[in-house]
């Protein structure tokens, strides 16, 4: 009878043993693979997000840059409108006040050039014909344009790869000739090639043409070299930039050859930047994870062991302790009478606790159970507070604060719905353009703007009589106004009584001939070849044009 109980003892011990190791080991390796996966995957997720997050910033930090530098060229267009040759010292002040530019240059009606400043002091040849054929002339020749010109290099001027913006002069409806500044390219992209470096990123900017505008140094491309059938690649990986299914990985751009990450955007001005970021960076943290994972499965290992022979030595001093900690705690569960008379004897008084706490957990689960109950009726009543305030915000995001009327995105959204309606085959709008607003804002300051943009808005309101009128401040001084089932003739009519209520809203200007606030107005209406909407608009917009070159104050279609 002793040999069968000690026999038995050493049977529990080795189905203890092997239960204890399974239990720890095999948990530890299936939530540890899970976590590595887990891991992997939330950084390959950070990672794109990341680049995606921040090529879009880059993007938009270099097309505001070109922006103001095109806004500083196009102001100094304006002041030497008299004909080139002249204010050559407004030139040399515009690069000393834009640092960025390395020259700016000044060519006739002809494209030869007539001045030429260089902001590192180099004495430069006046090329002629240097602007005849080449696309920033024709741009402000033609179409009265400013223009952000691919990447390029002239020798006669310098070694570096520079882009340009240009504007052109004008006196009146004639050409005179245009400005061309330079900004190098390294200028250009110090400052996002900085923040790529310090992630260990590689940036890539591209222009309309396919060339190399910038590339890092791990980078296998060279400036103003064509990016081939890798720049096709990033431009799709660009086109699809908003869709959940896309391709993320590359080869071919490292000079190792190593697989990439790329996120790449295309900008404003047509140019495409892209973020690229070695696979390998998602590897490393996943090696130490590893090996993390490892040496946590060596010790869970030699302390379930150490755990074992413990266990016996402390079990008979431990039972009783072990039997009162479990009474204090709701472990839940049931042991029945036939599973109790095969356990060992010194843990059947273990079993019957479990089994009384067993009986507790229940009873607290019906009180949870009740708890949720109320719980979840709070929680669907502040859902519906939640989809309130939600259609409260999406109003507001189609609507401009100022003035209360429709914003840029909700007149687009209601251009597209008048357009697609079937039972609203007239279409009118009018293009509106507040006359000298600018010196408006610089005679009474910004504040004042504010008031008199809200009196013009409420000067427009009383004049539209219909009520499916939708009236919309895109931007700036611009409104427009959508007029559903209405006629030109209509329009007409409408337009002439915005400009008169206008006028009689008395809205002092001194900086107008009139002494008074005025505004300018374009017609269209939708013709029978009219493909979408923007066609409409466009012509709006020509009329307006049109009403502004006529002096102002006025109506035109």
């Amino acid at each position: 009878m002793a040999e069968t109980g000690v026999n038995a003892v050493w049977s529990l011990r080795r189905r203890l043993g092997l239960g204890l190791t399974v239990a720890a080991l095999l948990p530890a390796i299936l939530f540890g693979s899970a976590l590595l996966w887990v891991q992997w995957h939330r950084d390959y997720q950070n990672l794109t997000a990341s680049l995606d997050a921040s090529v879009r910033l880059n993007a938009g930090l270099i097309d505001d840059f070109l922006e103001s530098q095109q806004a500083a060229v196009r102001l100094l267009a304006e002041n030497v409108s008299e004909g080139p040759g002249q204010d050559g010292t407004k030139l040399a002040n515009l690069l000393h006040a834009y640092p960025a530019m390395i020259r700016i240059l000044m060519v006739d009606a002809e494209g030869d050039v007539v001045t030429i400043h260089d902001a590192r002091g180099r004495e430069l040849p006046k090329l002629s014909g240097l602007g005849s054929g080449e696309e920033w002339f024709t741009t402000a020749r033609d179409r009265f344009r400013p223009y952000v010109t691919n990447v390029y290099h002239r020798p006669a001027y310098g070694s570096e790869a520079v882009v340009g913006v240009s504007a052109p002069i004008l006196s009146g409806r004639e050409f005179k000739g245009a400005l061309l500044a330079a900004i190098p390219v390294e200028s250009l992209m110090r400052q996002s090639a900085e923040s790529a470096a310090r992630s260990r990123w590689d940036l890539l900017l591209v222009d309309r043409d396919n060339r190399v505008i910038f590339a890092s140094h791990g980078l296998r491309f060279d400036v103003l070299g064509d990016a081939g059938d890798t720049g096709r690649a990033l431009g799709r990986v660009a086109a699809t930039a908003d869709r959940p299914t896309r391709e993320l990985e590359l080869s071919g751009l490292l000079k190792d050859d190593a697989p990439a990450l790329v996120e790449a955007v295309r900008m404003r001005n047509g140019w495409m930047l892209a973020l690229i970021a070695p696979r390998q960076q998602l590897l490393a943290p996943l090696y130490s994870r590893a090996v993390l994972l490892a040496a946590l499965l060596a010790v869970t290992l030699l302390c379930a062991m150490a755990v074992l022979g413990l266990q016996w030595r402390i079990l008979g001093r431990s039972i009783d302790a072990l039997l009162q900690g479990l009474r204090g705690y709701v472990l839940g569960g049931q042991i029945n009478a036939r599973g109790l008379s095969r356990l060992p004897g010194e843990l059947k008084p273990l079993a019957h606790g479990i089994e009384e706490l067993g009986v507790r957990m229940n009873t607290a689960f019906a009180q949870v159970q009740q708890v949720l109950g109320e719980r979840e009726q709070v929680i669907a009543e502040r859902t519906e507070s939640l989809n309130q305030a939600v259609s409260e915000l999406s109003l507001q995001s189609r609507t401009d604060a100022l003035t209360g009327t429709l914003n840029y995105r909700g007149f687009r959204e209601a251009c597209d719905q008048v357009w697609d309606d079937p039972d609203s085959q007239p279409l009118a709008v009018l293009a509106l353009d507040i006359d000298h607003f600018k010196r408006y804002n610089d005679l009474y300051g910004h504040a004042e703007g504010d008031v008199a943009l809200r009196r013009f808005a409420g000067a427009v309101r009383s004049a539209l009589f219909r009520s499916g009128d939708v009236l919309a401040r895109p931007g700036g001084e611009e409104f427009s106004v959508l007029m559903p089932d209405c006629s030109l003739r209509q329009a007409m009519q409408a337009a002439n009584r915005v400009c008169a209520r206008v006028r009689e809203a008395d809205i002092s200007h001194d900086d107008t001939p009139g002494g008074r606030m005025t505004v300018s107005i374009g017609v269209a209406a939708r013709e029978q070849g009219d493909a979408d909407v923007d066609a409409l608009l466009k012509r709006a917009d020509e009329a307006l044009y049109r009403a502004k070159s006529g002096g102002r104050n006025q109506v035109s279609a």
